[in-house]
Formats: C-alpha cells, structure tokens, sequence
C-alpha cells in the first residue's frame, strides 16, 4: 500500500479513536497483558467468514473512498483469520490507545474452547470475540500479523 494511503488511513484512525466510547468494543485497546496458554484459544476452528464491510464514518469523500477501496480490497481466509487468533493477545476489558480502529472489518464464526463465538476482526489488528454477554478482546502487533491488516500499531505516532 503506498506510504499516502497508509499515513491518510493513520489520520482516519486516529478520529476514529476520539470518538471511541461510540465504538466501545472495536475501538483502541489497552496495552497487552501477555497471553497464557490457558488463554490461547485452544483448537479453533474458523466455521463461517465473511468479506470485509464498511460501517458508516464521518471522514471526508476523499478518506472515504480510499479506505473504501483498501476495505474492498482486503480479504481472510479461514486460515488467515485462524493464524490472527493465534499469533493476538488477549487483552482486557477497557479502552486505551495501544492500537487504531477503522471502519472496516471482517465478520464471522469460530469456535474454541468448546463454544461457538462471532468474531470481528477489524482492518487496524484488534478483534473481538462474542457468545452472548461473554466477550473477549484481541490485538496483534506481530509482524506476522501485518498481511492480514491495513493498519499495525505502532504506538499511535504521525
């Protein structure tokens, strides 16, 4: 992705996290707490995934249709989205500044440690995990992670 794109998307993001109490689950997350194997999704098996979608955001025409373009460009397969959960954190309840959002992500179904979760893997890194009221929160910053999103964390500098 050309170095334009990449610091306009930063730009986008970075709104995004000003309003990030209206995007309390997708928003920026806390800095990681390291991941015990206990915590590790154990056997996870991608059952569902969908291509990537653009919720609604108050960008400029011009910003929004360069990451309307980069989000339609974006795909997972279950493998990717599979490798993401392996190679993210877990990370705890709470908002922080860690990582950027946007808005475009990939939805779908998984399961692990025995339940079936909806996942949502958003295009800067973070994902969430739901079944029901339980919810779990993840962040890549491996550089391994970095083919399957448009954004790293790379603590939220220009």
């Amino acid at each position: 992705m050309p170095i334009a794109a990449i610091t306009q998307i930063k730009r986008i993001a970075r709104a995004s996290c000003g309003v990030a109490a209206l995007f309390a689950l997708l928003a920026c997350s806390t800095a990681p707490h390291a991941t015990t194997d206990a915590m590790r999704p154990g056997k996870l098996r991608i059952t569902e995934i969908q291509p990537a979608q653009m919720q609604d955001s108050n960008d400029s025409a011009p910003e929004r249709e360069s990451l309307t373009q980069a989000c339609k460009a974006w795909r997972l397969s279950e493998a990717d989205a599979a490798r993401f959960f392996a190679l993210a954190q877990e990370y705890p309840d709470g908002l922080g500044d860690a990582y950027y959002w946007l808005p475009c992500s990939i939805k779908g179904r998984l399961i692990a440690d025995g339940r079936t979760w909806e996942f949502e893997i958003n295009a800067a890194a973070t994902a969430t995990w739901r079944d029901g009221d339980s919810f779990r929160r993840w962040g890549c910053s491996a550089a391994a992670c970095a083919p399957m999103a448009l954004l790293m964390p790379d603590g939220n500098g220009p």
